[in-house]
């Protein structure tokens, strides 16, 4: 993918803008205006998986030596993805390079591929001394894992480190928690979806905001956190937001973008933390879903879901905001009636987060996740696409269920009075649905 470099070496300096950034931002709306004609190729899908990695005393193992030895794994020079590392030493990242949203059966089938043929055999070469088992949920388990030890300390993580060591623990029920050890404690799923042009991609982002309450419900994982299950539907969410100050969550616009202007605006009216310019800028915003302007594309990243246990579970989260996206776009009359205030799904996702399925909010959020998941249905067809994986999320809405919930059960029949034993137990069982591609539903 082409990287654009309109300007090197900018600054913001106490939320003021140097005269390189303001040159920067010029060119950037210049390219837009010029843009509002193109007509790229629509929803290449890339996507990133985060992932740990504990043994069998459910003690986080260090990942360096397994990313160094599949590096040089033909299965990536073949495909173009990549393993990475991530903040916490016992995390890693799996990448997919773009591909078209028409066969999300082949980014499924690359996930198994790599999963089956890859991760378990270089897992069972590098740690043959003791069992290792990769974990696919949101959050960390293991007691062990909030400790400054297992924290990568590169250069940016050294920074975000010590910039989340200024702040106050965070509360949750009982539990307090330094926030500069939550990003090692949990994982996310993100993916990129590729719009036409500038305003199409605004378009893109609006809808995208509305489905965020939807998915949190659907799509948590993280009930266990660190050697406890919290009555949260999803802490990692809650943790997460308090552990940047509100540099996360919810974008805080005033309105809905009426074009990618609007989107740079909001974006260099927030302090940085570090950004030297405006692609740093935008990349150290951890808002649910952001817009990235760093290629020739025009790109929306969502950042909200949580990863899923299975492959399959993961693309069903794409067919969902591939389908409805494309539906609101082209029905823009019905679409622009699902955009629903702004301030209304704020509180959405905050309760969400807390309660699930028994969110309270203006709008009955069963019912609000049903049409949507129809709408989506609706917007597959239109593109000529058999929904593959979207029943997952219908039959997740029909039992009031989510992988969070499932793995909460899982404890409460399993917990022998050892937290490390139970956790291992737990671990095993998502392990095997992994790598069988079974989702929980």
């Amino acid at each position: 993918m082409k990287v654009i470099t309109i300007v090197l070496s900018t600054k913001v300096i106490d939320n003021k803008l140097d005269d390189n950034f303001l040159k920067q931002i010029s060119l950037l709306k210049e390219r837009i205006k010029n843009d509002k004609t193109r007509f790229d190729p629509l929803f290449q899908v890339g996507t990133e998986v985060e992932a740990c990695l504990l043994d069998s005393n459910a003690k986080p193992v260090n990942t360096q030596r397994l990313i160094n030895e599949m590096s040089e794994f033909p299965f990536f020079k073949k495909t173009g993805c990549m393993i990475d590392y991530e903040y916490g030493t016992c995390q890693f990242e799996f990448k997919t390079p773009p591909l078209s949203f028409s066969n999300l059966s082949s980014l499924e089938l690359l996930y198994e591929e790599f999963i089956l043929d890859n991760l378990t055999k270089a897992i069972k070469r590098v740690y043959s001394n003791k069992e290792v088992i990769p974990v696919f949920l949101g959050a960390n388990p293991s007691p062990s894992i909030l400790t400054d030890n297992r924290i990568n300390y590169n250069d940016r993580y050294r920074k975000i480190f010590e910039w989340q060591n200024k702040f106050s623990d965070i509360e949750l029920e009982g539990s307090y928690f330094r926030p500069a050890h939550i990003a090692a404690a949990i994982q996310g799923f993100h993916f990129h979806l590729q719009g036409r042009n500038p305003d199409h991609v605004s378009k893109m982002f609006n809808y995208v905001l509305n489905l965020i309450p939807s998915v949190i419900v659907l799509g948590a994982s993280s009930k266990l956190f660190a050697g406890k299950i919290y009555s949260y539907h999803e802490p990692r969410i809650y943790l997460y937001d308090h552990s940047e100050q509100q540099n996360s969550g919810f974008p805080s616009i005033p309105r809905y973008l009426g074009g990618l202007e609007d989107y740079i605006n909001y974006m260099i009216a927030k302090k940085g933390i570090f950004a030297r310019d405006y692609f740093e800028l935008e990349k150290e915003r951890h808002d649910d879903a952001r817009i990235r302007l760093n290629s020739e594309f025009y790109r929306v990243e969502t950042r909200i879901a949580s990863v899923q246990p299975s492959p399959k579970a993961l693309m069903a989260m794409i067919e969902f905001f591939v389908g409805f996206i494309y539906k609101a776009i082209m029905d823009e009359e019905q679409g622009n009636q699902l955009l629903r205030p702004l301030p209304i799904l704020r509180e959405e996702r905050a309760m969400s987060v807390i309660s699930g399925y028994e969110a309270k909010s203006p709008y009955n959020i069963v019912d609000t996740i049903k049409s949507q998941l129809n709408f989506a249905r609706k917007g597959l067809t239109e593109l000529n696409l058999k929904p593959d994986f979207i029943d997952i999320l219908d039959k997740r809405l029909k039992n009031k269920t989510s992988p969070s919930e499932f793995v909460a059960k899982l404890w409460y029949e399993r917990f022998d009075g050892s937290i490390e034993k139970t956790i291992y137990k737990i671990i095993s069982d998502i392990w095997e649905r992994t790598k069988n591609n079974n989702p929980i539903y």
